[in-house]
């Protein structure tokens, strides 16, 4: 009901409000939604442990906040009322992408607005483009996000939406389609649902739980891994971050433990830099005090 509500209030609400409203409704949630609320600022604390627990919490509003104009910028764009402009940081790596003839991973995270980003991306591509998401809590809202995103489909024909749903097998379809030279973009930040996880210890004292299979994924196939970051620069306006193909170690056996730092290394980079705009609602990071050797 409130999504439909904002939909409709969208039509006809002048644009010069939506800074007040947003905000007010920012601090409702940020109010109710306390198992929320703790992670984000748990998250915060350990990726800057100076801060200090009041400090954390004002940083965790600010995720909220930016959160909240997010998502209002995409219903602008889905009701017709609003739109957004790009910018891209690394014109040759997208190139490069582009023109590669093998299947292509896109490792991205929870940031900016990947809605609205990947069927533009899919329009530069000569083949299509896969994005990997997880459905909706709510059955109600699944229908409404499946509405819009087959409209997106059908005014993109390169741009394709499967669902991380238990039992369907989703590693296997997303290998087949690397193999057939598709580009495949997973988001690798976030545990919900029944991903299986990973603890990584990203730098000194430092743990990152991340999800295993795109990992996997990537180390199965050898299909190139470009990380590719979404952030929003000011109002309606976002800029697009793609980084050179990742290089990831030669696979041994055992645990892929070097591929693993290098893989969250890769994302911690971004999410300490835009840590406003990284809407990860789980507790994923972990400030541990370093293991020391004690004489015997």
């Amino acid at each position: 009901m409130p999504t439909r509500l904002m939909l409709h209030t969208l039509r006809v609400l002048p644009w010069f409000l939506e800074p007040v409203l947003i905000a007010f409704w920012t601090s409702v949630f940020f109010g109710v939604a306390k198992d929320q609320r703790r992670a984000v600022a748990g998250n915060l604390r350990a990726l800057f442990p100076q801060w200090s627990g009041m400090r954390a919490t004002a940083g965790a509003w600010q995720v909220f906040w930016n959160f909240a104009l997010t998502y209002v910028d995409a219903q602008r764009c889905e009701t017709g009322t609003g739109a957004v402009d790009w910018v891209v940081d690394g014109l040759a790596s997208l190139e490069d992408l582009a023109k590669r003839e093998e299947g292509c991973i896109i490792l991205t995270a929870h940031m900016g607005n990947y809605d609205l980003a990947a069927p533009m991306f899919a329009s530069r591509f000569n083949r299509t483009l896969y994005t990997v998401r997880a459905p909706e809590r709510e059955p109600e809202t699944q229908m409404l996000r499946e509405t819009e995103i087959r409209r997106r489909e059908a005014l993109t024909p390169n741009f394709r939406t499967l669902y991380n749903q238990e039992g369907n097998l989703l590693g296997i379809e997303l290998s087949r389609l690397l193999g057939e030279g598709n580009v495949v973009a997973v988001q690798g930040d976030r545990v919900i649902f029944d991903v299986s996880p990973m603890v990584v210890e990203v730098e000194s004292g430092l743990t990152m739980r991340l999800p295993k299979g795109p990992l996997f994924l990537a180390r199965a196939t050898g299909a190139p891994c470009f990380p590719l970051f979404i952030v929003r620069d000011g109002w309606r306006r976002y800029r697009v971050i793609v980084l050179p193909e990742m290089e990831l170690p030669p696979r041994k056996r055992g645990d892929d433990d070097e591929a693993a730092k290098v893989w969250a290394g890769t994302i911690l980079n971004i999410v300490r830099r835009h840590w406003r705009q990284w809407y990860v609602f789980e507790p994923l990071l972990e400030k541990r005090a370093p293991h020391v050797d004690r004489p015997v």
